[in-house]
């Protein structure tokens, strides 16, 4: 078949007017954007006119017009995705440049002072057996089954009371972060 670009324009325009606007409908009940939708319809379409062999003699490509629209609105997602993620990345370092500008050293032996003074803190508030177990786990070096030896307990002990001071812990952690980052 040997058409002119006259003709195929022609045939283009045609199938474009009976296929955009439920290309477009779609994307738009995926995306719930009227922008992404148009560019995501558009995209297609331009793809499918410089590929003239897939769509020519074609009147509907309803199936693989919609896998083709479901697989450019994963892209979009994925793509948002990782802006997003950029995005976080970049206001986390903008944060933590604020927090420690140009006294960066002098600011984090503050805060690990700090840290320390809770940590202590905390360890003196949990019962004298718990405290103890992980003191020796932690500052003494001790494996758990060195410290249920010792303490003459089962090892399942141990492993509980150190579970439990560090879940703790990460409770008080989790505070200082929050509250460093949103004074």
């Amino acid at each position: 078949m040997n058409e002119t670009i006259a003709e195929l324009d022609i045939r283009f325009e045609q199938f474009y007017a009976a296929n955009f606007p439920r290309v477009k409908n779609f994307a738009k009940l995926l995306t719930k954007s009227e922008e992404d939708a148009e560019d995501i319809a558009q995209n297609i379409f331009l793809k499918l006119w410089t590929r003239p062999e897939l769509w020519q003699d074609q009147e509907t490509m309803t199936g693989y017009l919609y896998t083709v629209t479901r697989n450019e609105i994963f892209n979009l997602f994925k793509h948002q995705k990782v802006e997003q993620e950029y995005e976080d990345k970049v206001l986390k370092a903008q944060l933590l440049g604020e927090l420690c500008d140009e006294d960066s050293s002098l600011l984090e032996n503050l805060y690990y002072k700090e840290v320390l003074m809770l940590i202590r803190m905390t360890l003196s508030q949990l019962p004298d057996r718990r405290r103890r177990i992980f003191e020796m786990s932690r500052f003494e070096g001790l494996s758990h089954k060195e410290i249920a030896d010792k303490l003459q307990i089962p090892l399942r002990t141990v492993e509980d009371h150190i579970y439990k001071t560090l879940t703790e812990l990460r409770k008080v952690l989790m505070f200082v972060i929050l509250f460093r980052l949103f004074p």
